[in-house]
């Protein structure tokens, strides 16, 4: 049975190489979120479509963090998605996503995704052309009220 779909802004549980971050909750981002990771880029380079099996998992009271991270030393705690979520992905992460906004470019995006903290997270990306996924977040964004 697959293991289940790791969102970007969830909460996880770490069990390897570092004892110091087992048995509390970390928050997933993708690998890159800080600076280049050569072993990632090199992942893009021949896996245009295919899940991220790598991720950055951060203990947001300490601040310490395991940089790629492999999936499976990573256990997702169960958390309740707003009903209004979609499920998105993008360059291989996956994000409960809230709606999108314009992004800079015909092409360009900001999606607002949903966390398993109390704020909203962002991710940029390119859109080559809509999908449904896509004109369903553009419809929420419509009817969100303007702050």
């Amino acid at each position: 049975m697959p293991e289940p779909r790791l969102y970007i802004g969830s909460h996880v549980t770490y069990h390897s190489r570092f004892p110091e971050l087992h048995d509390r909750p970390l928050y997933v981002l993708p690998c890159t979120w800080l600076d280049h990771c050569e072993a990632c880029s090199e992942w893009e380079l021949s896996n245009e479509t295919a899940d991220r099996d790598h991720f950055m998992a951060v203990d947001l009271i300490t601040n310490s963090y395991v940089k790629h991270a492999d999936r499976s030393s990573l256990t997702p705690i169960p958390h309740d998605w707003p009903k209004d979520a979609v499920s998105f992905n993008i360059n291989g992460y996956w994000y409960a996503a809230a709606y999108i906004t314009a992004g800079g470019s015909d092409r360009a995006r900001t999606v607002h995704f949903y966390t398993a903290e109390s704020f909203m997270g962002r991710a940029w990306c390119r859109l080559d052309e809509p999908t449904p996924e896509v004109r369903r977040l553009d419809e929420q964004a419509r009817r969100r009220p303007v702050i």
